[in-house]
């Protein structure tokens, strides 16, 4: 009996090691079937035979209609095949698991060709017939395009199509997103439409996202977002805290067809003084509003500004005050800086809109979206810095002549 224990003892030792020999996939890997080796995501149907039994490369696989995971501090990459079948749909599902798995994802769009945009429907600088732009988009992506979504918030409906000859970032803003490519037929015999979908993707944690956040030792206040919204945020009290408004998935491409309103208030006021709201940017590659080619090669520095923001052109309206009934301070659509704007009153509205559909930008800078600096002004209550009511008067005077100088 003592030597079946000391048996049974060694055994269970044994298989214990065995146990403890055996390594499990983590969620961002894929598991080979015989050898159980350990593979990227990415690796996965990408027409080599890494596992050496075909396991990761079956039979009528794809890499669409997936979910990617991935660790911190690699970067990885996917290339969807030219379509086969018509219509054409494709899934790629990003997941920012936590921990070592990031909490944020970042894609990088290396080759992009899908589609065409219409070009008589662009909102270029030049375009002025606005008869010409579409409510929906369908229009100007007739061929297929790309749409984007995010996990808990609002699908916006805006698409990209054409082709970029450069590459173009977007960084989401949940942790799990999914990029949607659609291809209607197949091009004709009279019009070729070559088709390129070539992408890297990382995933980063919030403290690595230091242009979106800021440092811990200064982080941003980026406002808290309107339950139900994409993008609609409240910020308060901003004399004490770096107020940012940045474009929706900032420093990267920002959403086709969406609208934000951001709400600026500082309610203490010291006493016998005035608070006014001032937006502005003084730095160019932080006020990229999507322009378009022959914008960027201009040498002088330029702002777009109210009646160079015809038809569906991305912009930002400016109020005076926290409702779209209120005066209208400035409207801006793009250039290589963003003046100040200041509020009479301590509550600014911003709304920003951005047009269904868009090629992406064909430069070799990427689009970046922009970044606002919010500063509170105070003033005495007495003062003439701000106008009172809604008229500005001046009342001056003066015993003699000889006593005023203007």
């Amino acid at each position: 009996m003592i030597i079946r224990r000391n048996t049974l003892s060694a055994c269970g030792i044994l298989l214990l090691n065995f146990i403890i020999l055996i390594r499990s996939c983590k969620i961002s890997e894929f598991a080979c079937k015989k050898s159980g080796l350990c593979l990227p995501l990415d690796k996965y149907c990408d027409g080599i035979d890494h596992c050496e039994d075909l396991s990761d490369e079956p039979k009528f696989c794809s890499v669409c209609n997936r979910t990617y995971y991935g660790d911190i501090g690699r970067t990885y990459s996917i290339q969807v095949p030219t379509p086969q079948r018509f219509p054409f749909l494709c899934h790629l599902t990003f997941t920012a698991s936590g921990h070592e798995q990031g909490d944020i994802v970042q894609i990088i769009f290396d080759g992009f060709t899908v589609g065409r945009y219409d070009e008589g429907l662009d909102d270029n600088d030049e375009a002025t017939d606005t008869s010409l732009m579409s409510a929906s988009g369908s229009q100007a992506c007739p061929d297929g395009y790309m749409q984007l979504s995010e996990l808990g918030r609002p699908f916006t409906g805006g698409s990209w199509c054409g082709s970029s000859s450069g590459p173009q970032q977007y960084f989401s803003e949940t942790s799990t997103f999914t990029t949607s490519v659609k291809v209607f037929h197949a091009p004709s015999l009279q019009q070729e439409i070559p088709f390129e979908f070539r992408i890297r993707y990382k995933f980063l944690s919030h403290t690595e996202a230091v242009v979106r956040y800021g440092t811990s030792a200064d982080s941003y206040d980026l406002g808290l977002v309107t339950p139900g919204t994409y993008c609609t945020r409240q910020f308060e009290e901003c004399y004490r805290n770096k107020c940012r408004l940045q474009s929706p998935n900032y420093p990267g491409m920002y959403p086709r067809n969406v609208t934000c309103y951001w709400t600026i208030r500082q309610k203490n006021v010291p006493t016998c003084k005035h608070a006014m709201i001032a937006v502005s940017q003084e730095n160019s590659h932080k006020s990229l509003v999507k322009r378009s080619i022959a914008s960027l090669n201009k040498t002088t520095r330029t702002v777009r500004a109210w009646s160079d923001c015809t038809g569906e052109r991305d912009h930002l309206i400016f109020y005076d005050g926290s409702s779209t009934n209120d005066p209208v301070l400035a409207k801006f659509c793009g250039g290589d800086w963003l003046p100040k704007v200041v509020s009479r009153s301590n509550e600014m509205l911003i709304a920003f809109h951005s047009s269904p559909y868009s090629a992406p930008l064909q430069t070799g800078t990427p689009n970046r979206g922009f970044e606002l600096n919010v500063d509170i002004l105070f003033t005495d209550s007495d003062s003439y810095d701000f106008m009172q009511g809604t008229k500005c008067e001046f009342h001056i005077n003066a015993s003699s002549p000889g006593e005023f100088v203007c």
